[in-house]
């Protein structure tokens, strides 16, 4: 039985069906769409043009950030307040460009902090700052390509954001939004794209998340809040992008953005609760915000997409969830390194991922895995929860460990018994399963989160998985792994192998591997400033 069946005989809600059809029939999924091929005419830009609206180039950023333990959730102590030098470390190293590649295959030329999809880089992220030295007070967008901040709107948005958050960002020092340009990843998948950007935006997310922590912030991740209002506010264009996610900042050992308390989120819809200040009609003073129109593309004939990403959409802060508290493991020790270095050395290996044969010890994996799930603020859990997310372990080459498939658990793994790929369901054909060391699956409470959050569970899962995704990745570099995320494998026979319980899914496999060959020439983008 899939998360979704079972649920009610009433017709199916879109994102029950998405979470079916993007996981049990993804190959179907992907054929309905129009199968464009980079270099081809449906190929978009990889970059948002901004016309001529007023820019601010930032400083270049600093080599390093700081301790990668910083990032995981150790104080750093002092106060943070906003200044160019902050903002161009966070936003280079959140999502911006590390590295370009060269050579005779080269064919995804822009490498991101984060894995991509064929470096396709759907997410744009943009900031809310309260000003600084030269830098007004408003809404901008960061251009990765020029390492600069185009203004959208000027003045003080505090409010407006905090009453489309429903909460108040008093301690707040700034704010990250996140949003998806379907189209970069639509034009070669389809309706499948909705899926793969839900990915990399908790990808992201869990990068600024860990950038921010090292320089001193406090980030928390936000799922829920007025899409209306957010779109308007930066002007984005449905239904060819869509805002995500939004990551309020505070500073220092100051109280993170407060959290809606239990008693208001039981309140049912309808009830009791007063009504937002009515950040619409704030909103509707103002006048749009001048950004050139966006290419004609073909979202709008994406039927699932498109039904979904309306679906998941909130209108009232009396919508607001979330899932139950799970106890957070005991901490596990977070390996020594330098932030900015990993993240410079995190790499998904070759396009075919053939890893040099190299047994590697079971506790450098469990270095990666097991700090990845420190808790961290969001609002789809309560204060200090751990994440919604479980995971497994594959041992292929690994010493001090038997083969075979393991439960990760709070208490050390759990063998569950020998596996071949074909057992787990695992199809990619780019992946050389006879040479990696170990492969992570990462799983979901589908069922849970479509009750909890209703069509918006999809991606708030998605994004939660992918805030602990990118934290395996970046630590498996410290452990000079690759870490390959891909999506292929059958999600019914893998979830039977990992013994899931009922409505829970597969959502990330990450194959882990000692890097081999690779044809590519990939350079540093040289723009690092001393520290």
């Amino acid at each position: 039985m899939t998360a979704i069946e079972g649920l009610d005989r009433a017709p199916e809600p879109p994102g029950a069906r998405y979470w079916r059809r993007s996981l049990h029939d993804y190959a179907g999924l992907i054929g309905q769409g129009p199968g464009g091929r980079e270099g081809g005419p449906r190929e978009p830009e990889r970059f948002t043009r901004h016309g001529s609206l007023p820019r601010y180039p930032l400083p270049s950023p600093p080599r390093t950030l700081g301790p990668l333990s910083r990032g995981l959730g150790e104080s750093a102590g002092g106060r943070v307040v906003p200044t160019a030098a902050l903002h161009s470390a966070l936003l280079h190293y959140t999502c911006g460009v590390l590295r370009t590649e060269f050579g005779p295959t080269a064919r995804w030329p822009y490498h991101r902090a984060v894995p991509s999809a064929r470096c396709f880089a759907p997410v744009e992220t943009y900031l809310w700052t309260p000003g600084h030295d030269g830098l007004p007070a408003g809404v901008y967008a960061y251009d990765p390509a020029h390492h600069t901040l185009v203004l959208l709107r000027a003045g003080d948005f505090r409010a407006l954001l905090g009453a489309a958050l429903g909460t108040d960002l008093d301690d707040a020092v700034g704010a990250l939004l996140l949003s998806t340009v379907f189209w970069r990843t639509a034009f070669r998948y389809g309706a499948y794209a909705y899926r793969l950007c839900a990915q990399e935006t908790g990808l992201v997310a869990g990068n600024a998340l860990m950038v921010a922590g090292a320089l001193g912030l406090r980030g928390q991740l936000r799922h829920q809040f007025l899409d209306g209002v957010l779109e308007r506010l930066l002007g984005v264009a449905r239904p060819e992008e869509s805002v995500a996610a939004v990551l309020p900042l505070s500073a220092g050992r100051g109280e993170a953005v407060r959290q809606c308390s239990e008693a208001e989120l039981s309140v049912p819809p309808g009830v009791g609760r007063p009504a937002s200040p009515g950040p619409e009609a704030e909103l509707s003073v103002l006048p749009p915000v001048g950004r050139p129109a966006p290419p004609a593309t073909g979202v709008g004939a994406l039927a699932d997409l498109v039904e979904l990403d309306a679906a998941a959409r909130l209108t009232d802060t009396e919508s607001f969830a979330r899932l139950p508290y799970e106890e957070p493991p005991t901490a596990a020790p977070v390996p020594a390194g330098e932030l900015a270095d990993l993240l410079r050395r995190r790499t998904s290996g070759a396009p075919a991922f053939h890893p040099k044969p190299r047994p590697v010890p079971v506790e450098a994996v469990l270095d990666a895995v097991l700090p990845a799930f420190a808790p961290y603020a969001s609002d789809a859990v309560p204060e200090g929860s751990a994440p919604p997310v479980t995971a497994h372990l594959w041992a292929v080459d690994l010493t001090g460990v038997e083969n075979g498939l393991h439960e990760v658990t709070p208490h050390g793994l759990r063998h569950l018994g020998p596996a071949r790929p074909m057992d787990l369901g695992l199809e990619a054909a780019n992946i050389d399963y006879r040479t990696v060391n170990a492969v992570v699956f990462l799983s979901v409470p589908a069922r849970p989160a479509q009750v909890t959050f209703g069509d918006r569970g999809f991606r708030v899962l998605h994004h939660e998985a992918g805030v602990v995704a990118q934290r395996l990745c970046v630590l498996s570099a410290g452990a000079g792994l690759a870490a390959r995320i891909h999506n292929g494998y059958a999600a019914g026979p893998l979830a039977r192998a990992l013994r899931l319980p009922p409505g829970h899914e597969p959502v990330f496999q990450i194959a882990l591997g000692t890097p081999g060959a690779d044809e590519r020439c990939l350079l540093p983008v040289p723009h690092w400033r001393a520290a």
